[in-house]
């Protein structure tokens, strides 16, 4: 496979559309056009003006095809990273951006102080809903094709009697049309280049073109290449016909396995065509990232956010491995690709010859794959009320955003909870933080027993969480009203079913994350309070408090005993375990009341982007032996202040505070010597981190002189991908900081 005349395609194209050189107050002129039809049918409904959208964006763009793919996607309308969130004046975010104020007005002051909560490191607070992290839906779309669900919102349409429902599906109907619509303009693009072209790679291509987007995403995909097509084509039209984010390209291997067989056995495809094809559609994503550039300009710091799921249960409990998986596995190898992102689904069946094209990666340092756990991840689903058959299609959505693809969207990641906050605020004064969010922390000062003191944290705890849900309850009711998607929702099972919007609880399913940050600070602080103030008697708890507020100068040797003080979260001693039970459930069990935007539950996580270190600036000193600015741990990461910790007493201490009530997703940060591993010893570390029963590991192998000399001599080291969080990229673009960061993470000896 040589695809390296396409990349350079791609790189003249889309390093000239990059966001950094994107126009500042860029307004497209298709907003003009749909201001102009809302103002002249005013009585037109919010799902009317978006099915207007639709069709403006679909009447109004010019396709740009590339001689050296045989893929038809790109539309020309947004910059080259951007994944179709509702930013600047890009046309999908026109609804957005009109109807957007109507949120602000409804509780000003309420609206206002909930979102000074990310500013003040205790809550995500951009929006009251995920428009990010969503799924293309493309499992369904390839099975089924749009016309399965047309049909049925015509059967729907006929049988309804209400207005509301009626308008819904009409509108869906025509978002379908849309992409209909776009791809036969593909298709005509397509034949009009082929009728001109000389060279025989790009006539091939053109002529695929010509006939798939004809067939496909209207028609089901009967062959393996239309299947392929399939994915680009919904990553780009959706983003840019929805104005919400597209993050998870869905399960390749396992929707395209059984279309290349077929085609192998029908001597209609060679595996040396249908690798290329998969080189070709893999390598789109990674030459659209603005890849070089330094993370203050390229847009999201460089991070794409876009993923593909591999692996896998099926819906009958077999474990999904074939030959197209590995042909995938093998092509990001062997381009060098970081996005799109690979999430590897392992199973307790996944094969000897899965997991060692796994390891040629982190071998060689190419840390660009992350690990999902189906033992644990499933079940956590069926514990959320899912059945098994429909969460076995679970993707993720970007980092770590659990999403059963083609049944809900999940609003994985725009309410992280930073728990070791809370405890900070329960012993530091922060009037700033009081005015701007109006959140009071009942204070710890007085405490005379560790139950005493737990009780309140604990009731702080609960109390900002639920503030928290149920701002998101209430404002982010108002999403249905602000940028509703029936396009989208078509083929996502039940919204044509229910005759109802996604935005408004259509889905069969209607979870919404709450990702937990801060968990194991939280639990070596409240350890090193509990033995060392009311066990041990090495202070009280005053000269503790008196310690944390001085940021510990001057305490020293409190701080180191308080770092070491003999138990912590990581440890798989009991005692760690018993107070992370204790407290992981407890808030299990008293958020199970609480209903999110769209009548459903919220689902609990551990995982944090960014903020971990961000938020770690703005976070006091915690009895942990933390100082004022240090990092926090992230996910479900053990904190990294222990001189001594075993790899398989993390797995153990992770698997043990029961999973299953994760349904989010629970992350796990780990740090392996480069040079010390070979096959056999990962191959042992992943078949353990699955019997365990740990949900997702982000591996990360590594040399720390290597890292150092990267440092030093930048030039060197190009091409040396660090896994920073649930994204990979190049260490030599990092900032000193992030750098020093990665250098600085513990490193387990095997």
């Amino acid at each position: 496979m040589s695809v390296s005349e396409l990349q350079q395609e791609y790189d003249e194209y889309y390093s000239a559309r990059y966001w950094r050189k994107w126009p500042k107050g860029y307004r497209s002129p298709l907003w003009d056009v749909m201001d102009a039809e809302a103002a002249a049918h005013p009585e037109w409904s919010v799902l009317e003006l978006k099915a207007m959208q639709y069709e403006v964006i679909a009447a109004n763009f010019t396709p740009v095809l590339f001689r050296n793919s045989p893929f038809f996607f790109e539309m020309g309308l947004r910059p080259s990273e951007h994944r179709g969130t509702p930013d600047y004046g890009l046309p999908g975010s026109w609804l957005t951006h009109r109807n957007g104020y109507v949120v602000g007005e409804s509780a000003p002051e309420e609206v206002r102080q909930y979102r000074q909560c990310s500013a003040h490191a205790i809550h995500l607070s951009y929006n009251f809903w995920d428009s990010h992290h969503h799924s293309t839906n493309s499992t369904n779309i390839i099975q089924h094709g749009l016309v399965s669900f047309y049909r049925q919102a015509e059967e729907e349409l006929a049988a309804s009697t209400d207005e509301d429902e009626r308008v819904f599906l009409r509108c869906a109907m025509r978002g379908m049309l849309a992409m209909k619509t776009i791809a036969e303009q593909f298709a005509v693009a397509a034949e009009k280049r082929l009728a001109q072209a000389t060279d025989e790679r790009e006539r091939k291509f053109m002529a695929m073109i010509a006939q798939a987007a004809r067939r496909v995403p209207w028609q089901p995909a009967e062959h393996f290449y239309d299947g392929l097509a399939v994915f680009p084509f919904l990553y780009e039209v959706v983003g840019a016909l929805e104005g919400n984010g597209l993050s998870a390209y869905g399960r390749p291997d396992y929707v395209l396995g059984p279309l290349y067989e077929r085609d192998l056995a029908a001597g209609l495809i060679t595996p040396e065509d249908a690798y290329d094809l998969i080189g070709r559609m893999l390598c789109f994503t990674d030459c659209r990232a603005d890849k070089y550039a330094d993370w203050s300009q390229a847009y999201n710091t460089g991070e794409n956010g876009t993923a593909m799921s591999l692996g896998g249960y099926d819906e009958e409990g077999r474990t999904v491995g074939n030959d197209v998986t590995m042909m995938i596995l093998r092509a990001h190898r062997e381009l060098n690709l970081i996005f799109p992102k690979i999430q590897m689904r392992v199973t307790k069946d996944t094969s000897q010859a899965v997991q060692s094209e796994l390891n040629r990666n982190w071998l060689v340092g190419r840390n660009v794959i992350a690990l999902q756990n189906d033992e644990a991840v499933i079940p956590a689903q069926v514990r959320a009320g899912k059945s098994f058959a429909d969460a076995s299609h679970y993707t993720i959505g970007a980092c770590w955003e659990t999403i059963v693809e083609g049944y809900e969207h999940s609003a994985g990641a725009n309410c992280y909870f930073n728990l070791l906050r809370i405890l900070d605020l329960s012993i530091h004064d922060e009037p700033e933080t009081v005015a701007a969010t109006g959140i009071i922390c009942d204070k710890l000062d007085g405490c005379h027993s560790f139950e005493e003191l737990y009780g309140i944290y604990y009731g702080n705890v609960i109390r900002e969480i639920r503030r928290m849900c149920n701002a998101i309850g209430k404002f982010g009711a108002y999403w249905p009203q602000v940028n509703p998607s029936p396009g989208y929702s078509a083929a996502l099972f039940d919204c044509i079913k229910n005759r109802r919007d996604y935005t408004a609880g259509g889905g069969r399913y209607n979870p919404h994350a709450l990702p937990l940050g801060g968990f194991a600070n939280t639990i070596d602080s409240l350890l090193a309070i509990k033995k060392l103030c009311f066990e041990r008697d090495v202070c009280s708890w005053s000269e503790m408090l008196a310690a944390l507020r001085a940021d510990w100068e001057g305490h020293e040797d409190l701080r180191q005993a308080a770092a070491d003080c003999g138990a912590f979260f990581g440890d798989n001693g009991e005692e760690s375990l018993a107070l992370a039970r204790r407290l992981f459930s407890d808030i299990y069990r008293d958020t199970r009341d609480l209903k999110n935007e769209r009548g459903g539950p919220f689902q609990l996580g551990f995982y944090m982007a960014w903020e971990y270190i961000k938020w770690g600036e703005k976070t006091n000193a915690t009895p942990d032996g933390r100082r004022k600015g240090d990092v926090i741990a992230n996910g479900i990461t053990p904190t990294r202040t222990h001189q001594r910790m075993a790899l398989t007493d993390v797995l153990n201490s992770v698997g043990a505070i029961d999973p299953t009530m994760a349904a989010a997703n629970a992350s796990l940060d780990v740090s392996l010597p480069l040079g010390k591993l070979d096959d056999k010893i990962l191959s042992a570390l992943v078949r353990a981190f699955v019997a365990t029963g740990n949900m997702q590991m982000q591996l990360n192998c590594v040399s720390k002189d290597v890292l150092a000399d990267a440092q030093c001599h930048p030039e060197k080291h190009r091409d040396l991908f660090v896994r920073v969080f649930g994204f990979s990229a190049r260490f030599v673009l990092l900032p000193e900081k992030w750098q020093n960061e990665i250098i600085n993470r513990y490193s387990y000896e095997l």
